[in-house]
């Protein structure tokens, strides 16, 4: 694992803050994302992570460009290289999925195996592609072991709602820290419904108990965000 990924940084997460920078030269994902192994295929990952919260990065380049990422501070769950048939489809990976095999001759002998090939990667291998050798590792750190950060660009997620603590699934461009895609895989519908423990009177089914706790949460939207630095119209 790069000695970027090693260091943490000991500051809490203050989710929505803005931090501004200059970048040296002309920016480019491609070629920010320099990190790449020798005759490695170049398609990113696909992986699922808990969601943990963000900060802005706002900076302009050489050319006076101005760019607007979020940088997602995440906890690993499980990732794979992005893989693609001979038709140019994409082919989903197998994220660690078992089956239960019989293990012996005793019919209560069963262990739990892999259900295909995994073609799955640990937590360093995944630091290793998704690192630049950039200012980009240095401006936004892990905050604590098996964490990571990825950036996204603030008009892929700014509309999305996701908070701290939700599972998402996350493909990347290429072996780089940048997004191409979020999916939340955990609602906060569903995260109350498996967390209502009663409350209410008899004689409610299940049922009608689900749609009050949907009905509560309609029109949720991201957390208030204390922002630092200059404001955000200075960048329009």
């Amino acid at each position: 694992m790069s000695r970027a990924h090693m260091l943490y940084d000991d500051k809490p997460l203050e989710s929505g803050t803005t931090h501004q920078h200059h970048w040296q030269g002309t920016f480019d994902e491609n070629t920010a994302s320099k990190n790449r192994a020798s005759g490695d295929t170049d398609h990113g990952v696909i992986l699922e992570s808990v969601y943990l919260g963000h900060e802005k990065h706002y900076f302009d380049d050489a050319k006076k460009a101005k760019f607007r990422y979020w940088a997602a501070h995440m906890e690993f769950k499980s990732a794979a290289r992005r893989t693609y048939d001979k038709f140019g489809k994409e082919v989903e990976p197998n994220l660690g999925k078992t089956k239960i095999q019989n293990s012996g001759f005793l019919n209560s002998s069963y262990k739990k195996v892999a259900d295909g090939n995994p073609d799955t990667l640990s937590y360093p291998q995944l630091c290793e592609l998704i690192t630049t050798k950039t200012d980009l590792d240095s401006w936004s750190r892990p905050k604590q072991a098996n964490c990571f950060v990825l950036y996204v660009s603030e008009d892929l997620i700014k509309h999305m709602e996701i908070e701290s603590g939700q599972s998402v699934r996350i493909r990347t461009k290429a072996h780089g820290p940048f997004v191409e895609s979020v999916t939340v895989l955990d609602t906060v519908e569903k995260r109350t419904t498996a967390n209502y423990t009663g409350g209410a009177s008899s004689g409610k089914s299940w049922t009608d108990n689900l749609m009050a706790v949907k009905q509560t949460k309609a029109g949720h939207d991201l957390p208030a965000e204390a922002n630092q630095g200059a404001d955000d119209d200075e960048w329009d």
